[in-house]
């Protein structure tokens, strides 16, 4: 069984959605310390200015876990996000295949991080027609830290290659992933080559959310993997 593992994302880049892809089973890493200005709560999109954050705000606790770290809903980010999307994306050629389901992501009052960004993250495979399982490390029950932990999950679900960044060479231990008989397979990160997109005086802009190829190209998008 190929298995990959990443923390949620909230609309995630390509490159994370292609690791899914090519993996059988995909585990939400749910139940480690969430990552300041990292990218659990934010994303790029196009704009006329050039890339953007879209950020959702969180309550803020020293070493909470994903899994316990509350959206801050003080303020309407949901409306905000949303004026965002349509005011930059509203003439993109297919922005208006998804802008309903989009517009039921931000009608729901979230209250946790991890649950808004495994609902994204199960629309955006659903647009892309990926069907790879998904399971939260929260309900499982290996522990550890670092390549400890990651090890656990791939034996306690039987997986026989695991697919990592090619982060995951500065610390996944390899030879305790050869002696389970795991194979480890470090994947590039694969962006989109050339395509459509909105405000064409910017340039085009390659490290944005998999939203912007969505809205650009639909169910089109494979046909710029590069």
């Amino acid at each position: 069984m190929i298995l990959t593992i990443h923390q949620p994302q909230y609309i995630p880049w390509l490159p994370y959605i292609l690791k899914i892809k090519k993996s059988e089973v995909f585990i939400l890493l749910d139940s480690v310390s969430f990552q300041k200005n990292g990218l659990q709560n934010r994303n790029k999109i196009k704009t006329t200015q050039g890339s953007s954050w879209l950020t959702v705000p969180i309550i803020r606790n020293s070493g909470q876990k994903i899994i316990d770290t509350k959206i801050n809903n003080s303020t309407d980010w949901k409306k905000k996000h949303w004026n965002t999307l349509l005011q930059n994306y509203n003439s993109s050629p297919y922005f208006h295949h998804y802008i309903e389901d989009i517009e039921e992501i931000y009608k729901y009052d979230w209250e946790h991080l991890s649950e808004l960004n495994k609902a994204f993250l199960e629309l955006i495979l659903k647009w892309m027609n990926i069907k790879t399982e998904i399971i939260l490390s929260s309900n499982l029950k290996s522990s550890g830290k670092g390549s400890e932990l990651i090890l656990n999950i791939c034996k306690e679900l039987g997986a026989t290659k695991y697919i990592s960044g090619m982060g995951g060479k500065n610390y996944l231990e390899v030879d305790s992933f050869k002696s389970e008989g795991i194979d480890i397979q470090f994947s590039e990160a694969k962006l989109a080559k050339n395509h459509y997109q909105n405000h064409s005086s910017i340039g085009f802009l390659n490290d944005l959310s998999v939203i912007d190829l969505i809205f650009n190209c639909g169910n089109k998008w494979n046909d710029y993997i590069i």
